[in-house]
């Protein structure tokens, strides 16, 4: 099957980017990560291109204005397009009552879930023109839905990306550009897999918060964002998938 398709997955190294690296993989996609986690690099792109994909490593600090730029011409010089990207790269901190959140804690915060996220889409947009053709994903949270107790930090950032989701999704409705979003229920990660083990107790309230009564897996939300990346999926423009088997609905 071929696919000449070029997409980008910030945080691919691990997690729900990861996973998402390697269902785009089995569709035969170019893909190129953007992450910090060098040491994992080999590792993941062996198992992508043995899946079939195309599969590069760029290290980019997305907390650098500079070495995003610099990231994204490196796209432009080596592939000359961008089909697709789900910027999906960031963490979160500690619940903890909003008036014990440090102004350290807001800058990284906002630094990685709402400054690099935005400025990624006007890079990704300026590829994207250029062909007549854009598919752009963001990892927002049921967080961006809903508002939790210790957590106001997080729900604000998460509430940005869906703002920009709706937002930019209209900016550029007539240039054949999507802007959609992705809100995961709790996934299986490498950062979780170990509770199970360590902290059972802890490792079942997270399975029992998704109505499924397990955790999600990075593929569940990697297979919904290869999705939203096809050609005929033209029509969903602006809106926010919980993948998160109807924790959101329950609320």
């Amino acid at each position: 099957m071929e696919n000449n398709k070029v997409a980008l997955v910030t945080g691919g190294l691990s997690g729900i980017g990861k996973g998402t690296v390697l269902e785009l993989a089995k569709q035969n996609y170019t893909t190129i990560i953007f992450d910090i986690q060098d040491d994992k690099a080999e590792e993941v792109i062996d198992e992508a291109n043995s899946l079939g994909g195309k599969t590069h490593y760029r290290h980019c600090n997305l907390f650098s204005s500079k070495e995003i730029e610099e990231s994204f011409q490196y796209i432009r010089e080596t592939f000359g397009r961008l089909d697709c990207a789900f910027n999906n790269a960031g963490f979160g901190i500690m619940p903890k009552p909003f008036d014990e959140v440090t102004e350290e804690e807001i800058d990284k915060e906002l630094g990685i879930l709402v400054k690099a996220h935005m400025l990624c889409t006007i890079h990704e947009v300026k590829l994207m023109k250029e062909n007549g053709f854009g598919r752009i994903v963001y990892t927002t949270s049921g967080a961006g839905l809903l508002g939790s107790k210790g957590m106001a930090l997080y729900n604000a950032c998460k509430h940005a990306i869906v703002g920009l989701t709706k937002g930019a999704a209209l900016d550029y409705a007539k240039e054949n550009i999507t802007v959609n979003a992705i809100a995961p229920g709790t996934i299986e990660t490498e950062l979780v897999s170990p509770y199970k083990e360590s902290a059972p107790d802890v490792y079942a309230q997270w399975a029992a918060s998704n109505p499924a009564g397990r955790l999600g897996l990075p593929s569940e939300i990697g297979r919904v964002v290869v999705f939203l990346f096809e050609e005929d999926s033209s029509f969903i423009n602006g809106t926010v998938i919980p993948v998160d088997s109807g924790f959101c609905a329950g609320k």
